[in-house]
């Protein structure tokens, strides 16, 4: 609100309150008592209107010295707006509304209001002993309640009065950006100083931006302040990859020194000029890692300036990109186009040790000022075109995103804009943008079908704040939706035991998948609780067949497995299996001679080797017994030698080196 609407709204305030107080005394003064002086003996009504009561026809005490003088309501009423403590209010009341007509100043005016709160408590209070009938009797010492509520209200003004601060309401704005560690490197050595804990990168770099780890890797690592004696500021140069094609740089000598510059040229327009609503970038490229900021106004040191170009990282490069609305579309806000449709934004970097350009690189580039002849442009959307969804889901809640303000529609036919069925909600301002410049049209798309890809049809008109001259696309923007079918997880694993030598056994989860989206293709998830927020994604997985290696102890065991595809269809299963640790070698149950051969039994599937000299052995280096299937084994019969026997399983549980599993002494 402009000053003077603040003014005029103070000024009807104060008038208010002036009548209010007149408005409050009159009733208050209407309806007090007091005790006074016994003038008349013989007048019950006077005396009754003094306050004082009798009880039948007993007269006062004959030797009272007292007299009642008995007071009309114009004698009340002046009783009251002349007594101390209503000048008093008066007197504070009109220097409070003086302070707040003269200077216009808020404190002046919540004084008089304070006044005014006070005032209005007296009224009430006198009003509520009314009604209790309290008004005739007297409390301690001749003080009556209606003297008593003057007190009250005198109270509660007095506390406003003391109690009545003034207020005061700022606007933040927070922008949220990379933390920064401070400038310089100052504090880099009290990295050094940690005792036996090293110094690592992360904590060197933490100190300053000029701090570094020297000798990484070796035990003479040290943090240092890199570039100590670095007082050069960063040199800009405009950064020719930033420009979107079909743009360029030229270079600009309007720009007074010391600040510098180049325009943005549109190569395809006459003027040189960007199209409204059109994007255009730039940037700069700098000889040392730098923070840059931008301003559309030309502040005097980098700290000044408001935001961050490209980002708040040390970087060689930094770029950005914005659109801007025509003359038009400003007109229709009632925004006045200054400079012609000329801009100019303003950079300054800052490197790591807090050197940054005392002058400005300036871009220049305009908006042309001609009518808009281009229709809207949608740009993207939130939901990725030609993706899939869920099996049986029939509706999406879809945002598309418009490069200006425009009215948008969608049908499942290809037809012209006044023939589309479906509005969509859009904003009309060119203020409702979102942070990446665009405008957002939401809508809900019906009528999707599974198992086939369903197609929809968009097309927008702008300026749809204008009743004429407004431009449609001729061409729709086309948005495909793939219906699915269920996935199915085909099988999963293990189902069995799993057993191995080691304490913690490895277990491969397996599942393979079908259908769905994509033949089946999907990410699966495992869990050993089952709840929503326990599972982990398995380690080789996005495909048909996914595995994850567990390392687990002995036990048993059962884990959740669950897949979803790329539309969102899921299918879950559960696989149980148990886990043993097999630490002992193979124990050779039975030993015999059978024709021309000694065999050997053992009680769990392995391998046997034997030595004639001792059990001192290694057990590659024995001679390997035949094997009739995984727990017979044998070789020939000889009673001229011993046979020094080493068995050991599929864990490679084995005997020690100097230790056999059997000895055996064949005999005729």
């Amino acid at each position: 609100m402009k000053k003077s609407g603040k003014i005029f709204l103070v000024n009807l305030q104060i008038i208010i309150l002036i009548v209010g107080i007149i408005a409050i005394s009159y009733a208050i003064g209407s309806g007090i008592g007091g005790v006074h002086g016994i003038s008349s003996l013989n007048d019950p009504e006077r005396a009754s209107q003094a306050g004082l009561i009798s009880q039948g026809n007993t007269p006062l005490p004959a030797d009272s010295d007292k007299t009642l003088q008995a007071l009309t309501a114009k004698e009340k009423l002046v009783k009251v707006l002349t007594s101390n403590y209503a000048i008093a209010l008066y007197v504070t009341a009109a220097v409070s509304i003086a302070v707040g007509i003269f200077t216009s100043n808020k404190q002046g005016l919540a004084v008089a209001q304070r006044m005014g709160y006070g005032l209005t408590a007296q009224a009430v209070t006198s009003w509520a002993f009314k009604q209790l009938g309290l008004k005739e009797i007297s409390i301690w010492k001749g003080i009556t309640f209606g003297t008593a509520s003057w007190i009250i209200g005198g109270a509660v003004a007095l506390y406003f009065l003391i109690t009545w601060r003034d207020k005061k309401q700022d606007l933040f704005i927070f922008s949220c950006y990379s933390w920064d560690a401070p400038k310089g490197g100052e504090k880099c050595e009290e990295c050094n100083k940690q005792g036996d804990l090293p110094c690592s990168d992360y904590q060197c770099r933490s100190l300053g931006q000029s701090c570094q780890l020297l000798n990484p890797g070796t035990d003479e690592e040290q943090c240092a302040w890199v570039n100590r004696n670095d007082v050069e500021y960063p040199i800009i140069q405009p950064w020719e990859d930033a420009l979107l094609d079909r743009f360029r740089y030229t270079p600009d000598n309007t720009i007074s020194p010391p600040d510098r510059g180049v325009k943005v040229e549109n190569i395809d327009s006459t003027t040189k000029c960007v199209k409204a609503f059109s994007p255009v970038a730039f940037g700069v490229a700098l000889n040392e890692p730098a923070q840059c900021k931008l301003d559309v106004l030309r502040k005097n040191t980098y700290d000044e300036m408001d935001l961050y170009f490209s980002s708040a990282l040390l970087q060689y490069n930094h770029s950005y990109t914005l659109s801007l609305p025509g003359a038009n579309a400003l007109a229709q806000e009632n925004i006045t186009v200054q400079n012609n449709g000329q801009y100019d934004i303003f950079v300054r970097c800052q490197d790591a040790n807090g050197n940054s350009n005392v002058a400005t690189f300036v871009f220049k580039y305009c908006v042309e000022q001609g009518p808009d002849v281009t229709p809207p442009l949608i740009v993207s959307t939130n939901f990725l075109n030609n993706m899939p969804i869920a099996y049986n889901q029939t509706s999406l809640d879809l945002e598309v995103y418009v490069n200006e303000p425009a009215d948008c529609r969608w049908s499942h036919l290809d037809q012209s804009y006044d023939n589309m069925e479906n509005e969509m909600q859009c904003p009309n301002s060119i203020f409702e943008m979102n942070s990446q410049m665009l405008y957002t049209c939401t809508t809900t798309l019906t009528g999707i079908k599974d198992r086939t890809e369903n197609k929809f049809y968009f097309k927008c008109k702008d300026q749809p704040l204008a009743t004429e001259d407004r431009n449609t696309n001729s061409e729709s923007y086309e948005f495909t939706v793939i219906g699915t079918q269920p996935l199915v997880i085909d099988s999963v694993g293990p189902n069995e035991t799993v057993k191995d030598s080691t304490l913690t056994v490895k277990v491969t989860l397996e599942a393979e998948t079908s259908a769905g989206y994509d033949e089946g293709k999907a990410i699966c998830y495992y869990s050993d609780t089952g709840q929503s927020n326990s599972y982990n994604e398995f380690y080789n997985t996005n495909s048909y067949v996914h595995s994850q290696d567990l390392y687990l102890e002995e036990g048993d065991y059962n884990y959740f497995i669950k897949c979803v595809d790329l539309g969102g269809n899921t299918d879950t299963k559960q696989t149980s299996f148990h886990v043993e640790t097999d630490s002992e070698s193979p124990i050779v149950v039975r030993a015999y001679h059978e024709a021309s051969y000694l065999v050997i039994i053992t009680n769990e599937e392995s391998e046997c080797v034997y030595s004639n000299d001792d059990c001192n052995y290694l057990f590659d280096d024995g001679t390997k017994m035949t094997a009739q299937d995984d727990t017979k084994h044998f070789t020939d019969w000889n009673t001229q030698r011993e046979f020094f026997i080493k068995c050991k399983d599929t864990y490679n549980n084995q005997p020690n080196p100097n230790e056999c599993s059997i000895i055996v002494r064949p005999f005729e």
